[in-house]
């Protein structure tokens, strides 16, 4: 029982306050008003929102109506134009979609064979068309000649100066003055460029009189020459024969091309 000595009583009540809990704040009216007026507002909210979606739906339901009796009235319409039966309307339709899709095909069909038409009836020219290819020096055939009979000349016959040129000549004459070295080569050493330039012009213009010699009127001359020549140039003043240049392989396979198809046009 000493420890009941040892309390002070003058700070016994302060102690029991302590002790005890404390209480909880009871709510104010002001509060309790707040809170209403808070629901109050919350449900005319959700009152509102509820007639705008109730507005909505039934402006969809509307147009969904609108737009059944629409095609009601359209399937009214169709089934009394085609016999009340639209199986009757099915059918003209296919029937119409296939022969829109039967014209198509056929004008595609008709495009494509005219075109292949076409493509074959060049080919058909540039097989049956006749080409000299004339080399004014010994050297062997050439590449460029080979090249002609695979692009589909089949009657391309080589010629050079120990075996030249034989009438009757064909369709398309070529003269090679690039794989001969006509044109270059040691005895244009030490001239100046005009005596060189001179010398070209007389070695070519000596070649094409040559050449129209052996030509037939139809026959279409290519000459094959790097650079531009008078004699080229003014060829068209003093012989009456189609003519024209070529300077590298590409274009030398056009323009014999393109040189069938002239002298096809000239003898039909």
């Amino acid at each position: 029982m000493d420890w009941l000595i040892s309390i002070d009583i003058f700070h016994l009540g302060d102690w029991i306050l302590a002790q005890s809990p404390t209480p909880t704040p009871l709510p104010t009216p002001a509060k309790n008003v707040n809170d209403i007026e808070l629901l109050k507002s919350q449900l005319e909210f959700l009152k509102a929102t509820n007639g705008q979606l109730s507005e909505s739906f039934n402006k969809f339901v509307g147009a969904m109506q609108f737009t059944l009796v629409v095609f009601a009235f359209l399937g009214g319409f169709l089934a009394y134009v085609f016999g009340k039966n639209l199986d009757d309307a099915k059918k003209i339709a296919s029937q119409v979609i296939r022969q829109e899709i039967d014209n198509k095909v056929a004008d595609l069909v008709k495009s494509e064979v005219a075109t292949v038409t076409r493509t074959l009836q060049r080919e058909r020219v540039i097989a049956s068309t006749v080409v000299d290819y004339y080399l004014p020096s010994n050297d062997l055939e050439t590449n460029d000649c080979k090249l002609l009979q695979k692009r589909g000349f089949q009657k391309v016959r080589f010629w050079n100066q120990r075996r030249q040129p034989k009438n009757p000549i064909g369709d398309v004459f070529i003269l090679d003055l690039i794989n001969s070295n006509l044109l270059s080569g040691q005895e244009f050493a030490g001239l100046s460029d005009t005596d060189a330039t001179n010398k070209r012009e007389e070695k070519v213009k000596e070649q094409v009189d040559l050449v129209l010699n052996w030509l037939e009127k139809a026959t279409v001359l290519v000459i094959y020459v790097k650079g531009r020549y008078r004699e080229i140039d003014n060829l068209a003043t003093r012989v009456d024969y189609y003519y024209v240049s070529a300077n590298a392989p590409v274009s030398l396979m056009g323009i014999v091309t393109d040189s069938a198809y002239v002298a096809h046009g000239e003898k039909n």
